[in-house]
């Protein structure tokens, strides 16, 4: 297989690193949708998340 040989000798590639992302808690996320849900803006949303939480 000399193209996938080509491919993986190629030093002009940039070197990538793995991201690794926390996930938000599903206590968070069902709280917020419940909030959201009682009639509560966004942003009030947001707030007691981030009192909660933080």
């Amino acid at each position: 297989m000399p193209e996938a040989r080509r491919l993986t000798d190629c030093s002009d590639l940039p070197e990538l690193e793995i991201v690794e992302r926390k996930s938000t808690p599903e206590s968070a996320m069902k709280l917020g949708i419940q909030l959201y849900l009682a009639v509560l803006s966004l942003a009030d949303t947001v707030s007691v998340l981030v009192s909660l939480y933080v």
